[in-house]
């Protein structure tokens, strides 16, 4: 499941995933809120956190996620990804190796730090 988190800058796209992530998740909730970001920003910053309840990702929201990143290829300035368990890092670390943007990977415990490097 994803959920749209308020009470960040307004070009910024704060998302927690927790749960099992599926296409509908990417479809119905990260894309038009995206889209959405879009229309008052010609880039956006995006906050992407995993939490504690996060058990996986679906292959067809995998996919939609690669094209989603094809489509918005120039659409992010920078992306921070917030994930604690080991095989969440990898999988996030190997993610953020697709986006042309800078991306940086924190701990849940870095978030003071995963902020300050997402607003400079």
């Amino acid at each position: 499941m994803l959920t749209i988190s308020s009470g960040h800058a307004h070009d910024i796209l704060a998302v927690v995933a927790s749960g099992r992530v599926n296409h509908e998740d990417v479809e119905g909730y990260l894309v038009p809120a995206i889209e959405a970001k879009l229309q008052d920003h010609a880039s956006i910053r995006l906050w992407y956190e995993f939490s504690p309840e996060f058990e996986g990702i679906s292959v067809a929201a995998l996919w939609d996620d690669a094209v989603l990143g094809l489509f918005h290829l120039s659409d992010f300035s920078r992306v921070v990804m917030i994930a604690n368990q080991a095989q969440t890092s990898a999988m996030v670390n190997a993610l953020a190796c697709m986006l042309p943007c800078p991306v940086k990977v924190f701990a849940a415990d870095e978030q003071t730090q995963a902020k300050a490097w997402l607003d400079q």
